[in-house]
């Protein structure tokens, strides 16, 4: 280091104020540019179940809900928090607003919230009933991850009531492909009691290092009245930086019924995380 002080003393003024504008440039552009790959959050084919630990993610996410019987046609935003509270928690709040008349009969917030299949507990109000969820990573490896999941709905819709739902969230990993499934039993204590039992099966494939897409499937059972339903969808996401993601979905909620094809809904959201 001696050595290269006196070497560089030793060069001629000209030189050393070009040498000090180099070290200068150089400092500012590995300031301002933007972080490299190695840098940036993982693919999502790649994360986990849960945000890392301090992580603060918010959600902003609008949808569109079609439904000719009874009709009309409207719109509803979700709005979503989460943070990752200890290593491998999670804790969540989330609440829908209904824009308009057919937002409202749509339940177009729910649209609003790709990619989760599993938004339950709400009716027709035009703000919807806020969801609580409690989220853990129990197991992880490279190729699978499992979860455990409580979400509570608070019943402030005109004839609403309180319901709890259990969650078993799987994914699980190949290369560039990922499968989330698991196991989503909501109960909502009604008179009788409502309740679905939910196997979702989204399967995404990891097209680029920002970029995942990919179907939704899934089958649930619902009681009472023995139905049930398969919806199914397409997802895609976009990673637009390290900390914003940009997701977009079309949905059929139940393709088991008549005329199921007519009843749909598309949606978009952004996330922001804070790390």
């Amino acid at each position: 280091m001696r050595l290269l002080f006196f070497q560089v003393a030793a060069l001629p003024r000209s030189a050393r104020e070009r040498l000090v504008a180099v070290a200068f440039a150089s400092l500012l552009a590995a300031t301002l540019l933007p972080n490299s790959r190695a840098s940036a959050a993982a693919p999502w084919v790649y994360r986990g179940l849960t945000l890392p630990r301090h992580d603060i993610a918010l959600d902003f996410g609008f949808g569109y809900g079609h439904e000719p019987d009874p009709g009309p046609d409207g719109w509803g935003m979700n709005l979503e928090l989460r943070a990752g509270v200890a290593h491998d928690f999670e804790l969540g709040f989330r609440i829908g607003f209904r824009l308009d008349d057919g937002g409202q009969l749509t339940q177009a917030d729910q649209y609003g919230r790709p990619f989760d299949t599993e938004t339950y507990g709400t009716v027709i109000d035009r703000v919807s009933n806020p969801e609580l969820r409690f989220r853990w990573s129990v197991a992880r490896s490279y190729a699978a991850e499992l979860g455990l999941e409580l979400r509570a709905y608070l019943p402030i819709e005109t004839n609403s009531r309180f319901g709890i739902m259990f969650g078993l969230p799987i994914a699980l990993r190949a290369g560039i492909v990922r499968f989330d499934t698991g196991l989503y039993v909501p109960i909502l204590f009604y008179d009788p009691t409502v309740t679905r039992v939910s196997v979702p099966l989204h399967i995404w494939i990891q097209a680029a290092y920002n970029l995942w897409l990919g179907p939704l499937l899934g089958l649930r059972f619902e009681s009472p009245g023995g139905h049930t339903a398969y919806p199914l969808g397409f997802g895609l996401g976009l990673q637009a930086s390290r900390a914003i993601d940009l997701r977009t979905w079309f949905l059929f909620p139940d393709m088991n019924r008549d005329a199921a094809a007519r009843d749909w809904g598309i949606g978009g959201a952004l996330e922001v995380r804070f790390e």
